[in-house]
């Protein structure tokens, strides 16, 4: 698939809890299990230092127009207390990376995170942040279960049309349970938190990322006109998305 950023070549898959699920899905869907797969490493999420391990890849195409990597990875996190001591331990993820990289002229840099996974937020998505960053749109309830940071000189009116009203119910109503998104330099990675290895939740992040993706695809057109993108040769594998 088409490359983005920094990558890391990934350790030979190990045999993590849920990995034969995660294949024989691979194989139901018609996607490739690779344990020689790379990942970008460009979003914050997966970040080189603070990404302990990618513990197995699947790669194709999600539907007939967007071509992705799906995967179980596990990072680094540091949690500190009300007395100032940290504590070591690590945190688990189901990830969909793919590249949009004609909306990185409107906006170089987007974080979704879930408000309660603040904890989780590592130094590198502190590197992007490095203030108030954030975005506040016109939903109560979309900031209080979110939190949107954007790069300074992003396009606002693109950012706000991007959060139309139907995307934020999707978010807030439809989206599956854990899911947040980054948007880094051209690469979008989609995640779920939790090592997630059963059919509906996989099918639920790949719902979403296509959704995503023809979200933004859509706002592309609009400001710039059609673009003729690559396909998938035949039909993906996959059941029509619910909702």
């Amino acid at each position: 698939m088409p490359g983005g950023g920094n990558r890391a070549i990934l350790p030979p898959i190990a045999a993590p809890d849920g990995i034969e699920d995660f294949a024989s899905y691979a194989a139901s869907r018609g996607l490739t299990l690779d344990a020689g797969a790379r990942l970008p490493r460009t979003t914050p999420l997966l970040a080189e230092g603070e990404l302990r391990s990618v513990d197995a890849v699947m790669t194709g195409w999600l539907s007939t127009y967007v071509e992705a990597q799906m995967a179980l990875v596990t990072r680094n996190e540091v949690t500190t207390d009300a007395q100032g001591v940290e504590t070591k331990g690590e945190a688990h993820f189901t990830v969909a990376v793919t590249h949009v990289p004609k909306a990185k002229r409107f906006i170089p840099w987007l974080l979704c995170q879930r408000v309660g996974d603040a904890n989780l937020v590592g130094r590198a998505a502190d590197a992007l942040i490095h203030g108030d960053q954030r975005v506040r749109l016109e939903s109560t309830e979309l900031d209080q279960r979110y939190r949107i940071y954007a790069s300074p000189d992003h396009d606002d009116t693109w950012l706000h049309e991007l959060f139309s009203p139907q995307f934020i119910v999707f978010l807030l109503e439809q989206a599956p349970t854990g899911l947040a998104f980054e948007y880094v330099a051209g690469t979008l990675c989609v995640s779920l938190v939790g090592r997630r290895t059963l059919a509906e939740d996989l099918d639920g992040l790949r719902d979403a990322t296509v959704s995503l993706v023809a979200r933004m695809r859509e706002e592309i057109k609009e400001s710039l006109g059609p673009a003729q993108g690559r396909s998938a040769p035949a039909p993906p594998k996959f059941p029509p998305p619910q909702g």
